[in-house]
């Protein structure tokens, strides 16, 4: 047991400390507070050493509902920050996260909120999704139609068959139409010789 928690954490980076990383900084839309109330959070991460200063402004004013969260260890051995701000709708333009760490050498990192492009993001996002379910659903039908062709091959039109079956029968050579027309023949025969007959 003891090998194996030397083997982990050896396999741990460690980063001593005069070891300096810059942060990664970015912001998102966290849940609703409430009605007509936004959640915005701030997120850094990846810094080395641990102390950061992080702050929810508006041009150079801090903005005192800001709450700041634990800072968290990464697996890689640099750590993690997560800063939220509850505004109303209204006010969240124009608001602006800030991140101060040893690491910058003074030049803070400064990341605009900007809910129109995380909600252009979210309708893009959503248009793709429509647009791959329409695909899918239209290759479906047409593997559906091509199925159907194949174990229900093409049936001629009863109407045309009809119309087509419609002919003299008298014409079609029919063994039944032969025998009527002999009996009238042989019928015809007969009187003219019992006429021929009469007239002797």
């Amino acid at each position: 047991m003891l090998l194996l928690l030397l083997l982990l954490f050896k396999g741990l980076p460690c980063h001593g400390a005069s070891t300096v990383l810059k942060p990664e900084a970015w912001v998102s839309k966290g849940p609703s507070p409430g009605p007509g109330h936004l959640m915005l959070v701030c997120h850094v991460s990846g810094f080395h050493p641990k102390p950061v200063w992080v702050m929810w402004m508006r041009g150079e004013q801090e903005q005192p509902g800001t709450q700041r969260g634990d800072v968290l260890p990464n697996a890689d051995g640099t750590w993690y920050l997560r800063v939220t701000l509850d505004v109303t709708s209204g006010e969240a333009a124009g608001l602006t996260c800030r991140v101060k760490h040893s690491s910058l050498g003074g030049h803070d990192i400064i990341i605009h909120w900007d809910g129109n492009s995380i909600l252009l993001i979210l309708i893009c996002l959503t248009v793709i999704v429509i647009l791959v379910m329409l695909v899918v659903v239209d290759l479906r039908f047409k593997k559906q139609s091509s199925n159907q062709n194949i174990l229900y091959p093409h049936v001629p039109n009863p109407a045309f068959s009809t119309r087509t079956n419609t002919r003299d029968p008298r014409s079609s050579g029919h063994p039944l139409c032969l025998a009527q027309d002999l009996w009238i023949k042989s019928k015809f025969l007969k009187n003219w010789k019992t006429s021929l007959k009469r007239l002797w």
